[in-house]
């Protein structure tokens, strides 16, 4: 009779231990069956979170790293809120360019300006899981801890992004729904390293003449505007040999001929004195824009200034410039295809105007 219930007992126990092993299989299977979007593990992307109103804007740039086996995914990003008035700062890199043809160096001596907090490390991480469906070409993210500035609190954060193959070995992303208080955003991703090794340096930037594909939504005077790739209206960003390279090789500079810089901004209303004489000087110096690029940052960040010559024909402009930290695009070869980036540029001029500041989640890729 015991020999009997021991038998028993034991055919129980392997039954029991035959299904926990399954199980531990299965659950070990289902935690590598994640697959990350396209099969990249490494991007970049750019966030905006805009209203109509004024204040409430806000911007994420940063890296965004998928791990097929835990499920897991990391985004560590940089934010900035109009709210805080996020007044650029020096990158530390000056623009200086020793020999270049007339007429086509913009301003020597000039420091390059970014986005506050860029020239260090990023100061938000969100962490969270993901499930990508390939059938329908989406993304599921759903963020369950964010650290910002140092304070971490559980949320539940969810965002829905559309997958698609821009170029072989690159992937792309554009949110197309939220659970939040986000409005737009975009992504560029692959297998290559987000390590600084990945970065393309400038000269390589320069070495070739290529237009990257602006795509963009924006903020400026409570209106959200959006800028589909290759759209009509939306235009391009082209460098290569014309620029020049300063002379440390961290730099590229610039000279745009004919840039639209408005004459309003320039010279003031009609009724301003020597508003006559600012135009025709705007017109005869070529109505020009001076572009500057540094790659003097670490991983894969640029940052891009730009700002119209009249607003200082004399020395450099320290006030309402367009102001672009970035990071670069690489693909599964190692190739640089672009940047994604935001706009972070908060009226400087003196008493603030909110309203005619300008914000903007974008990407440029060729």
């Amino acid at each position: 009779m015991q020999m009997g219930v021991m038998r028993r007992l034991a055919a129980f126990g392997a039954v029991v231990l035959s299904v926990l092993a399954s199980t531990m299989a299965l659950s070990a299977s289902a935690a590598q069956a994640a697959p990350t979007p396209l099969g990249k593990q490494n991007w970049v992307v750019s966030v905006a979170g805009f209203t109509e109103a004024v204040g409430n804007n806000y911007l994420r740039l940063g890296y965004l790293v998928f791990d097929p086996a835990s499920n897991v995914v990391q985004h560590n990003f940089w934010t900035w809120s109009q709210r805080d008035n996020p007044v650029p700062v020096s990158s530390g890199d000056v623009y200086y360019c020793g020999q270049w043809e007339p007429g086509t160096n913009p301003r020597n001596n000039c420091a390059i300006k970014t986005a506050p907090g860029f020239t260090g490390d990023p100061n938000g991480h969100f962490t969270g899981t993901y499930a990508y469906n390939a059938t329908s070409g989406q993304v599921a993210i759903t963020w369950t801890s964010s650290t910002i500035n140092g304070a971490t609190t559980a949320v539940d954060l969810g965002e829905t992004w559309a997958v698609s193959e821009l170029h072989p070995g690159l992937g792309r992303l554009q949110l197309v729904g939220d659970t939040y208080s986000i409005t737009g955003g975009f992504g560029y991703g692959s297998n290559a390293s987000l390590a600084q090794t990945s970065k393309a340096p400038m000269s390589t930037v320069r070495a070739t003449q290529r237009s990257y594909l602006y795509e963009a939504q924006s903020w400026h005077g409570k209106t959200i505007t959006n800028s589909g790739r290759g759209a009509p209206g939306s235009g391009s960003f082209t460098v290569g040999p014309d620029w020049n390279a300063c002379t440390d090789g961290s730099c590229l500079g610039y000279v745009q001929y004919n840039a639209h810089c408005d004459e309003a901004s320039c010279c003031g209303l009609p009724s301003a004195p020597g508003y006559a004489a600012c135009v025709q000087k705007l017109a005869d110096s070529g109505n020009r824009r001076f572009y500057y690029l540094t790659g003097d940052l670490g991983g894969r960040r640029n940052s891009c200034e730009f700002w119209c010559e009249c607003l200082s024909y004399d020395g450099c402009y320290l006030l309402n410039s367009h102001v672009r930290p970035m990071l670069q695009v690489i693909d599964d070869s190692g190739t640089f295809q672009g940047w994604v980036g935001a706009e972070v540029n908060p009226d400087r001029s003196g008493t603030r105007d909110q309203t005619g500041e300008y914000y903007a989640s974008f990407a440029m890729v060729a």
